[in-house]
């Protein structure tokens, strides 16, 4: 019942089972699904890897020596979600459980597999510790304008989880990271995770500390899930970025409820929004999907949210409203809302895969005003993502490359009301580019085993002067335009080279160089520099000693 999580930065081997997973759908090794409505639940992934291992072992599919290696680690990886392959050695910590362990002397049959899945009076609890080790190194050599950020800082995380599952119906987690940061900060790292002063105490300046937790409980009713606590979401079919809805902020509270049938999801959740501005202290965003896949091929997703404030509106917890509609009586019927009204949202998305190993898809939003009325009119705010996915291009196995592109105009996300503002702290809720911008992402990776794997990433990103803080001017004419990119435009570009290596259940090792070059830096002339980040990061899953 519990989702596999979507924020690495918070969790162990969730990166790469979405990655495995991803790679077998385009493979059409599994068939189609709503991808595009994450996170899924760690019953579905098991699922998923049983469909797989079943094709494999009737002959209907043949994988690659490293895909099946790293199929049958994460079938043992999964194993109390009911794939029945059973993990070599302990799987946490500390658990507690209604299952009778096993006599000392048997052993298991490895013909027979076993569901694992807890009975209707069953239960488990348990506990996993974590620790990762992070080092980020940024080095500047020419540089124009204000003075750069660069040294070394390192991030010593504890990652602790308390989990557990009653029968078919109820499930919680407490999934948390503690960070102590210390050497050189950068503080664009962990931007909106929790901060304890009082940790720090002697040692200010020399040491700060980030917090982060996704919590929540999880209800397994007869025609959908109900979800009730802290998560992230990602809606969209894009691999880099999504434009309505995205992990990029950190995760918050939610009622969210989801129901699938057969190759369709819908899933509707009302949740509270934080900013740092200090007059804003009550903020809210409800939204829904549907998504189907259809023809085995084709997957096509629609999208609505709505942003508020300063009240709650019982209205728009109704999962199967069109805000488009009843927005205009909810916001303008509260006399506390502003004539702007409340901030809507939508978006549309497909996917689609005419041929094995490629696939082609798109999402375009829309962030208020008529772009049929006028295309070019500055209340017309929009974005569109597009890409390309291929498995084995030109017959390499084990080798995927992403190339994908996203533009969002001058004013998305904006709006003339500060806390309808489309952002979570100061983190903006759909691409991680945020307003008046674009980017252009391509990445081919390689795995020369089942755990080692080679990464090359090229990533241009620029910005014009606009910014989802920076609504348009009050004083502006009434004709206004939008200008794309608007300004003095910033631009970067990184060439980023990796490699990892990726034991299942155990360890992990991430290391990654990136050449940087910048040009107007600040959307200010002729203000350019360039230089390397060197990153590295090892986490370690422990085991019980006993």
């Amino acid at each position: 019942m519990l989702n596999v999580p979507l924020n690495p930065n918070i969790s162990d081997f969730n990166r790469e089972t979405y990655r495995f997973i991803h790679r077998l759908l385009n493979k059409r090794v599994l068939p189609g699904m709503p991808r595009g409505s994450l996170p899924l639940t760690r019953k579905q992934v098991a699922s998923l890897l049983t469909e797989a291992a079943r094709k494999q072992e009737n002959g209907e599919v043949t994988l690659s020596t490293n895909d099946a290696k790293r199929l049958q680690a994460l079938l043992a990886f999964y194993t109390e979600a009911g794939t029945g392959t059973p993990f070599h050695r302990k799987m946490h910590l500390l658990t507690f459980s209604s299952e009778k362990p096993r006599p000392g002397k048997e052993k298991p049959q490895p013909e027979k597999k076993e569901d694992s899945r807890p009975g209707r009076h069953s239960y488990r609890f348990s506990f996993d510790l974590r620790a990762k080790q992070r080092t980020i190194t940024r080095l500047v050599d020419n540089v124009s304008g204000e003075p750069p950020v660069e040294g070394t800082m390192f991030v010593t995380t504890p990652l602790p989880q308390l989990y557990g599952q009653v029968g078919e119906e109820f499930a919680f987690t407490t999934d948390m990271a503690y960070r102590w940061l210390y050497g050189d900060f950068f503080n664009d790292i962990y931007p909106d995770e929790s901060k304890y002063r009082q940790l720090e105490g002697q040692l200010e300046g020399q040491l700060k500390n980030r917090a982060a937790t996704n919590s929540y409980l999880k209800f397994n009713l007869p025609w959908f899930e109900l979800q009730l606590g802290q998560d992230n979401l990602r809606w969209g079919p894009g691999y880099h970025g999504n434009l309505l809805i995205s992990e990029n902020p950190i995760a918050w509270d939610m009622l969210k409820l989801q129901a699938t049938y057969k190759n369709v999801t819908f899933t509707g959740f009302t949740g509270v929004l934080e900013d740092m501005a200090e007059d804003i202290n009550q903020k809210y965003i409800s939204g829904h999907r549907a998504e189907g896949y259809f023809w085995n091929r084709f997957g096509f997703g629609l999208s609505e949210v709505v942003v508020y404030g300063n009240r709650f509106e019982p209205g728009y917890l109704n999962p199967i409203n069109i805000y488009l509609i009843n927005e205009q009586t909810i916001s303008r019927a509260d006399s506390r809302a502003p004539g702007s009204g409340d901030n809507v949202l939508a978006s549309v998305d497909m996917r689609l895969r005419l041929v094995d190993n490629f696939e082609i898809y798109g999402e375009l939003m829309f962030d208020d005003g008529d772009p049929f009325a006028s295309f070019k009119h500055w209340d017309t705010k929009f974005g569109i993502l597009g890409g390309i996915y291929l498995t084995e291009p030109l017959g390499i196995a084990d080798t995927d490359l992403h190339a994908e592109y996203a533009f969002i105009n001058q004013y998305a996300y904006t709006h003339e009301n500060p806390v309808n503002v489309y952002k979570h702290f100061t983190s903006v809720i759909g691409h991680h580019i945020g307003t008046d911008a674009d980017n252009l992402w391509v990445q081919l990776r390689h795995r020369w085993t089942d755990k080692l794997e080679s990464v090359f990433t090229y990533d241009w990103e620029r910005h014009g002067s606009g910014d989802i803080n920076k609504r348009h001017p009050a004083d502006a004419p009434a004709d206004d335009m939008w200008t794309p990119l608007s300004g003095i435009t910033e631009s970067e570009h990184r060439l980023k080279v990796g490699v990892n290596w990726v034991s299942i259940g155990h360890y992990s090792l991430y290391a990654e160089w990136a050449r940087i070059w910048r040009r107007n830096v600040g959307n200010r002339r002729d203000a350019h520099e360039s230089g390397n980040e060197i990153q590295a990061s090892v986490l370690y899953r422990f085991e019980p000693l006993w």
